[in-house]
Parts: C-alpha cells; sequence; structure tokens
C-alpha cells in the first residue's frame, strides 16, 4: 500500500488535542473531511496508526486537524514531526492530474527520447506549477508544468515527454 504525505505535525492547538500542521497538500478541505482516516506516521521507527478526522480549519500558513482518538494537548505533542497521511488512491484525480510524489523522480526527455535529467521537485509558482529538473552535469532547470511544454506522462516508466525550447536550458 502506498502513503500520500498531507503535512507534518508541528505543535499542539488549544486544550482539545488539536494538531497543528504545516500542510503539504493543496486538497486539504476535501483531505480533512470529517469522518475521513489518516495516518499518523513516525519517521523515525517508521511505524503508522489510524485516525478518525473530527475537525479541520486552515489556520494562516499551517492547518488545525483534530483527531477523534486525540484529547489532550499533551497527547498531541506526542505526535509532534510525524507525518499526517492518507492511502495514495490513483482513482481520486482526474484525468491530466498527478500526485506530485510521483512526478519527483520521473525522467525528463525530449520527442527524440534523448535524457536531460531528472525531476528533483515540483514546485508551485503564481503563474503555474513548474518541474525543477536535476541534470546529470550542470544545473538545475525549470519546466512549467503546462499543455505547451508537457507532451507526454507515462507515470509507471518514470518518464515525462517535453518540448525543450531555446532558453530553458
Amino acid at each position: 500500500m502506498e502513503y500520500l504525505a498531507l503535512g507534518t505535525i508541528i505543535d499542539s492547538h488549544g486544550l482539545d488535542g488539536t494538531l497543528k500542521v504545516m500542510s503539504s497538500t493543496n486538497y486539504a478541505e476535501e483531505r480533512y473531511q470529517e469522518g475521513n482516516h489518516v495516518f499518523l506516521y513516525n519517521p523515525v521507527t517508521e511505524e503508522r496508526e489510524e485516525f478518525t478526522v473530527v475537525d479541520y480549519r486552515p489556520n494562516g500558513r499551517t492547518d488545525l486537524v483534530t483527531l477523534q482518538e486525540i484529547k489532550s494537548p499533551e497527547q498531541a505533542k506526542l505526535y509532534k514531526g510525524f507525518e499526517i497521511q492518507i492511502v495514495k488512491d490513483r482513482n481520486d484525480l482526474e484525468e491530466g492530474y498527478y500526485f506530485y510524489s510521483d512526478l519527483r523522480g520521473c525522467t525528463i526527455v525530449d520527442k527524440d527520447n534523448k535524457e536531460y535529467g531528472v525531476v528533483k521537485e515540483v514546485e508551485e509558482f503564481p503563474a503555474q506549477i513548474t518541474l525543477r529538473v536535476k541534470r546529470k552535469n550542470g544545473k538545475d532547470f525549470f519546466v512549467p508544468f503546462i499543455k505547451e511544454f508537457i507532451l507526454n506522462v507515462d507515470i509507471d516508466n518514470k518518464k515525462i515527454t517535453v518540448e525543450i525550447v531555446e532558453g530553458m536550458l
């Protein structure tokens, strides 16, 4: 089973055990709906526990998430540094949409199958989502994740075909 990280617990909030989360998902409201199941993952022990969402509210640059099984700030603080995860389900995605974690590590090639590097990170800029590509020898370069540049995405084979234009490299 694969898991998708929603964010990292950075502290507790309030007296009811609400978690303060540094979010890494664009769909927090959907992911944290009341009754949804999430997992708290300890990156040190690699253990994972299942919890049930009771409440969610955005809080500036963080999210506040209340889980049914955590009832006090002392209990919440035990999970500081843990990741909140859900089971990754590709059926949740509309066609043409991808999990960032699936794009990372993909090889970037052109129409002639010439390799240019590997996706190091997916970054969000005001204009669009952009792939940061690490070259084998040289500086990183960026590929806007838009139809004009992205010709094909093959997650199964970890390959993205792009239109390389002058000035991109």
